[in-house]
């Protein structure tokens, strides 16, 4: 065989199988890269659109956005100094005792009569009012005049919000102390003004309500809603202080409490997840402002795929989120309909996004459900004050003592009312959205109950 054939032959050997498989290495090597590449650069594009979207809706984006949308201007007096000033006396370490407390003060209420009262009980709750008397003063300063602007400290991350919540709460006990203390005293216009102090307090959560401040204030809502229903059974306020009451709790919650929470949730997450954000959408200046210094702001991870889940979850966020909104904007009871329902009858486990959001909703129906009823209790008690009976229709109070009848948030249409000899009750239909006649209490055989709303036992005109 020629020298020329045997070359031939050698270039016709397969290469060693060390070779082959260290080609297959580089090109695997190769491919994954291309791939992973491109992978990041379309997760940017669509974390880039998301964030053009919000942009182009005329949503904010930022906390200097939404200073801009919420922040009311400036008055000559502003209750700011009066609610600092009476979170910094207020004493988180009391919380435990306020509670229980305020728990023995309400048993006691509604089961004694007033010459019954324990005298221990009742010299404790002066004890501590006395001793927390700068605080409830400055609250009262406070819910007399205007608030501009409030910052509870979200900018400065979840333990500086957290501590003031804490004060928050303690204030709120003590409001609700003085309250009950007033109502067992036959003090009603007294705690009328106490209750007021404490709803207008509410106004320091209102202009960063995420979802723990939103919850904090529906909370605080829900209390003095308890503390109201027990004035109207334990008290005797006079008109005047009824109009003002109900005046108050009209605004309470606004209209749009709800879609601004999802707004406000959605800012303070893209502000911890900033450094996620592609550079061409900060150059953009879609995202320009001074940068808060959030503890919980994410730094971007070393690891590539590690930086890819997290734009992903990212993407999926705000594509949640979107349709929360847009579900949020729609009048009651869509907005239970398209995040509570489809939530519960999801297939796969909804994200923790869905799941607190569904959270939310719920927590809001029920403030909705427990204020509304309450002002239809003010207003019935008023009509019974001027006309010595109860209306026999709701439509009887209409227009004097409320232009219309307040909805219920499950079906959109009015809350209903029922009453005997000794009681009235003012009710929503509940979750089944089918009117059982007022049943507010839990039966034996039931985990709920079937209506929700506000059952008085009123007490005979004076």
């Amino acid at each position: 065989m020629s020298e020329k054939t045997n070359d031939k032959l050698k270039e016709k050997q397969p290469l060693p199988w060390w070779r082959r498989i260290l080609l297959v290495l580089v090109l695997t090597v190769i491919g994954l890269l291309t791939v992973s590449i491109a992978v990041s650069y379309l997760m940017g594009k669509q974390l880039s659109a998301e964030i053009v979207k919000i942009s182009q809706a005329g949503e904010p984006l930022t906390f200097s956005d939404l200073e801009a949308d919420i922040i009311q201007s400036s008055t000559a007096e502003d209750a700011a100094r009066y609610y600092v000033e009476a979170l910094l006396n207020a004493r988180p370490g009391e919380l435990a005792n306020l509670k229980r407390a305020n728990t023995s003060y309400r048993n006691n209420i509604t089961s004694l009569p007033a010459g019954e009262f324990p005298d221990e009980l009742r010299e404790e709750v002066t004890q501590n009012l006395e001793r927390s008397q700068p605080v409830l003063e400055n609250l009262d300063k406070g819910a007399g005049i205007p608030l501009s602007r409030f910052n509870i400290g979200i900018v400065y991350g979840i333990k500086a919000f957290r501590t003031r919540l804490l004060r928050l709460q303690t204030a709120s006990f003590l409001l609700s102390l003085r309250t009950l203390d007033l109502i067992r005293r036959g003090e009603g216009d007294t705690a009328v003004d106490s209750i007021i102090s404490m709803l207008k307090m509410t106004r320091t959560l209102d202009f960063h309500p995420t979802f723990v401040l939103h919850t904090s204030k529906i909370s605080f809502v829900l209390f003095a809603c308890e503390d109201i229903g027990l004035l109207l059974e334990h008290s005797y306020p006079s008109e005047k202080s009824l109009a003002k009451l109900q005046k108050v709790l009209l605004e309470i919650i606004p209209a749009n409490a709800l879609e601004r929470m999802f707004l406000v949730e959605r800012v303070y997450q893209i502000e911890i997840a900033r450094d996620l954000i592609p550079e061409n959408i900060t150059t953009s200046r879609l995202l320009q402002g001074k940068v808060p210094d959030l503890p919980e702001r994410l730094s971007l991870p070393a690891a590539f795929l590690v930086r890819l889940r997290i734009r992903q979850k990212v993407v999926r966020y705000l594509r949640d989120m979107a349709q929360i909104i847009t579900a949020a904007r729609r009048p009651w009871p869509e907005p239970w309909d398209a995040i509570v329902d489809n939530a519960l009858k999801a297939e796969e486990k909804p994200s923790r996004l869905i799941s607190s959001s569904a959270a939310s909703v719920r927590l809001t129906t029920q403030a909705l459900v427990a204020v509304r009823c309450t002002i239809l209790a003010i207003v019935i008690e008023r009509y019974r004050r001027s006309h010595g009976e109860l209306p026999s229709s709701l439509d009887e109070v209409l227009p004097t003592y409320i232009n219309s009848i307040p909805l219920d948030p499950f079906t959109g249409k009015k809350l209903l009312y029922s009453h005997d000899e000794e009681t009235y009750v003012v009710y929503s239909t509940g979750i089944n959205r089918q009117d059982d006649g007022g049943s507010i209490k839990s039966k034996a055989d039931e985990k709920r109950p079937l209506d929700l709303g506000l059952r008085i036992r009123f007490r005979e005109l004076r």
